[in-house]
């Protein structure tokens, strides 16, 4: 069932309104009696019945409030170094599905890319809530701010498990965690330098070189399945 973010759910009976009251009445065109899920963004469902329904808004009676299920063990924290254009929102768009827990932009010595502006950030926020929504998870990704390359790799360092992907490592994947943090980092498109490679350790995803945009969504079906986390 798709999933609902409300910042706040204040008691059994609320009501719905701005934009995701137009999305439940007139994309999903729910009706008094329909049932829906809601998520605070923190770790909890809450099944609610639509109870009543004006011009401004629909009020609900929530049924039930139970601990997320779509939710991984693990959290996943992608270090997408900042790719060139809109990449960064297919990035957003294809992982946030997956369970990636967080996204932190890294600008590296070859990023073509420049820092995010207010817009843009708003924009990759819609984009991750909109994918969060539709696949039914119970927790928003957080969207860290832009940092260096070396600011990420010491950052990295206090995860369970981390890595970055090199096209030029044959290390394969480290052992991972059943629970924990995992951190990993994709470069940009002119890949990483070996002054870069060398502040972390490398693994290798395969002998085809990947996108930048592809590399991640390639590899999180990996990393669940290692975590058991599928």
């Amino acid at each position: 069932m798709e999933h609902f973010f409300l910042p706040s759910i204040p008691g059994d009976r609320f009501t719905v309104e701005g934009e995701t009251y137009r999305h439940l009445t007139r994309a999903r065109r729910m009706a008094v009696g329909d049932r829906v899920v809601f998520c605070d963004g923190r770790g909890w469902d809450y099944l609610a019945r639509m109870t009543g329904c004006t011009r401004e808004g629909a009020a609900f009676l929530i049924e039930s409030r139970t601990p997320a299920q779509a939710e991984c063990a693990v959290s996943f924290h992608l270090y997408q170094c900042l790719p060139k254009g809109d990449k960064m929102e297919e990035v957003l768009r294809r992982c946030t599905p997956l369970g990636v827990s967080r996204f932190i932009p890294v600008l590296s010595a070859r990023c073509v890319a420049g820092a995010p502006g207010e817009a843009k950030r708003a924009r990759w926020e819609k984009i991750v809530r909109a994918a969060a929504t539709q696949s039914g998870r119970s927790v928003l990704p957080e969207i860290s701010d832009l940092c260096t390359f070396e600011q990420a790799a010491a950052e990295m360092r206090r995860a369970d498990a981390f890595f970055l992907c090199y096209e030029n490592a044959t290390a394969p994947l480290p052992a991972l965690p059943e629970r924990g943090t995992i951190a990993f980092l994709i470069g940009p498109e002119g890949g990483l330098t070996p002054q870069e490679a060398d502040l972390l350790p490398c693994c290798s995803l395969g002998k085809r070189i990947l996108r930048c945009e592809e590399a991640a969504a390639f590899l999180m079906p990996i990393l669940l399945d290692r975590t058991g986390n599928l």
